[in-house]
């Protein structure tokens, strides 16, 4: 992990603004993007410090600047953040929503939408953690058993105070300070993956999501063969077009025994499922295409949606931002 303190600003007379195109660190740029900055204060007498590092998927900073801050960051980024004030309070925005982190109350960033810091106050020293995306995904998809077609819609704050999240906050500042140590034990091949790994499930427990009374929930028995088998089809096969009695004949159950199943299985019809497993693949095509090459309407139908306009309301509401958008910021 690196440390920088900076020199105060200069006093400006009236607010400035720049691009912080080289936030210390490669881990910091890989986590936090470009950001524009904008200064809404004075220098204040407390000492700007900046340390960034990271662990596995982890991307950890510690900083505080000594200057009220506004900062603008891409509506893309790599995966999800949490911000928490240690002292102080940052005003922040994201999809539309706005919280006052302090203390006790985390600010929790999903993957899109737009995201500003309105005000980070000069006293507040923020720490913050980024998940890559696929690590936490992919973690969730082992607690819950089956593979989640989205990304999680986290609540936009975090409630601090409550008994798991106090003690998830003492894990996160264990790490962020063990990673100012080149020796600690938490860098080491056989303590970092199992540590990385309990420390990204506590979030989950901790956090406000769609599948937290099911993470919550008494472990319940394996789900029925035929129900994994129908899920390795349409995740296999999400170009064909199936249907519910297709599906049904393949796992060799009636249609409304295989819609009953996932209703109480997965917790959505089967051709709910479907249709967000091509919209997680069409909106991966989306963020990889060349848009000289390829269109929003071309990259839709490639995945089943013959609507238009339907499948720009869908990714609306699933990624906070338009289809078209992303494929202008695919390059």
């Amino acid at each position: 992990m690196r440390d920088t303190t900076s020199e105060p600003p200069a006093r400006p007379d009236s607010p400035a603004s720049g691009i912080l195109a080289e936030a210390p660190g490669d881990d910091c740029r890989t986590a936090f993007q470009r950001l524009r900055v904008t200064v809404l204060s004075r220098p204040t007498t407390v000492a700007p410090v900046q340390r960034y590092g990271g662990i596995g998927p982890l991307t950890f900073g510690d900083a505080v600047h000594g200057v009220d801050l506004r900062v603008e960051g891409s509506e893309l980024r790599a995966g999800y953040h949490v911000l928490l004030p240690i002292a102080g309070h940052v005003e922040s925005r994201h999809r539309g929503v706005d919280v006052v982190a302090t203390r006790d109350t985390a600010v929790v960033y999903r993957p899109e939408g737009e995201t500003t810091l309105t005000r980070w106050a000069g006293d507040c020293r923020l720490v913050c953690v980024g998940f890559g995306r696929a690590a936490l995904e992919r973690s969730l998809e082992a607690l819950l058993g089956h593979r989640a077609t989205s990304q999680i819609a986290f609540a936009p704050s975090l409630d601090m105070t409550t008994g798991r999240a106090r003690s998830w906050a003492r894990m996160l500042l264990m790490l962020n300070h063990q990673l100012g140590d080149a020796d600690s034990v938490v860098l080491q091949p056989l303590v970092a993956p199992p540590l990385v790994d309990g420390f990204i499930r506590g979030f989950l427990l901790a956090a406000d999501h769609p599948y937290r009374e099911r993470l919550d929930a008494p472990a319940e028995a394996g789900r029925p063969a035929v129900i994994r088998t129908a899920i390795d089809i349409m995740e296999a096969e999400p170009q064909t077009p199936l249907t519910i009695s297709m599906l049904a004949a393949r796992c060799h159950v009636s249609a409304r025994t295989l819609q009953e199943g996932f209703q109480r299985h997965v917790g959505v019809p089967p051709m709910t499922y479907l249709r967000n497993v091509r919209l997680r693949r069409a909106h991966d095509d989306l963020c990889a295409a060349d848009p000289s090459v390829q269109t929003v309407a071309s990259i839709a139908r490639s995945w089943g949606f013959a609507h238009l306009g339907r499948f720009a309301a869908l990714h609306q509401a699933e990624y906070g931002v338009s289809p078209a958008w992303v494929l202008r910021s695919s390059r």
